[in-house]
């Protein structure tokens, strides 16, 4: 156990930059959804002042992923992993960036219970986002080994409070499968907190960082408010909760 500052903190900034003040070699593991490079915004939305309905910050800058994908590497601990999200539609570029410095090691493919709209008379509706696991050096997994292909309900109506936001039950799975108890866990683009509550769910640290204000107070607020009952010990580590998860 170290005591490095920003350690159980969601940190209101730049994640690149939060990232170089950051030693080489610190973390554990990345578990991590950034932009997507898609330029994202609803537009099922009657409300067209929601929140939802502007567009991701950075959702055009593949600098910033470069850069982002680099850094990540720099602060990764020898023989450790990372879990990425992207979007099919730009598999390619991240698969170039990733490799150019990590080991990859699955696309996984995440099936979700709904299928996007787009054009509805050419193209059949997109059902999965994808996933890359990828190593720097070689880290085994724990447990079981499963498919490459996960399916889970994503988030949705009420408890959805981020437009891209990720099952809570994906990211513990990540979690536990590449980390331990009291690793430290990083995630450059928090959005609403999902790492974070994954980390105090499965009793790891974590750096969590958020450059859009809304959803940094709104991260912070929704790892403030969990449920006293995990902080318990004998409810920490308690495994992955696979109620909605099919392997």
């Amino acid at each position: 156990m170290s005591d490095y500052h920003m350690e159980n903190e969601i940190i209101h900034g730049d994640c690149i930059e939060v990232m170089q003040s950051m030693p080489s070699e610190s973390v554990d593991l990345i578990v991590t959804d950034p932009p997507y490079l898609i330029n994202y915004k609803t537009g099922h939305r009657k409300d067209r002042s929601h929140k939802f309905c502007t567009t991701i910050a950075n959702d055009d800058n593949a600098e910033l992923i470069a850069k982002y994908i680099s850094e990540c590497y720099r602060i990764l601990k020898p023989d450790t992993a990372m879990y990425m999200f992207c979007s099919a539609d730009k598999v390619d570029f991240f698969k170039e960036q990733l490799d150019s410095v990590f080991e990859i090691r699955n696309m996984i493919v995440w099936v979700k219970n709904n299928w996007t709209a787009g054009d509805l008379t050419s193209a059949f509706g997109r059902q999965y986002e994808l996933l890359f696991l990828v190593n720097k050096g070689r880290k085994e997994f724990s447990g079981t080994r499963i498919s490459d292909v996960w399916r889970t309900k994503r988030v949705a109506g009420l408890a959805l409070e981020h437009q891209n936001q990720k099952p809570v039950e994906i990211i513990e799975r990540c979690i536990l499968k590449h980390s331990e108890e009291n690793d430290l866990v990083f995630d450059g683009f928090a959005g609403s907190g999902t790492t974070a509550v994954a980390a105090v769910y499965t009793n790891r640290r974590y750096i969590c960082v958020e450059k859009d204000s809304y959803y940094y107070a709104l991260a912070r607020e929704r790892v403030a408010g969990l449920n006293a009952s995990v902080l318990f010990p004998d409810s920490i580590g308690r495994g992955l909760r696979t109620g909605s998860m099919e392997f």
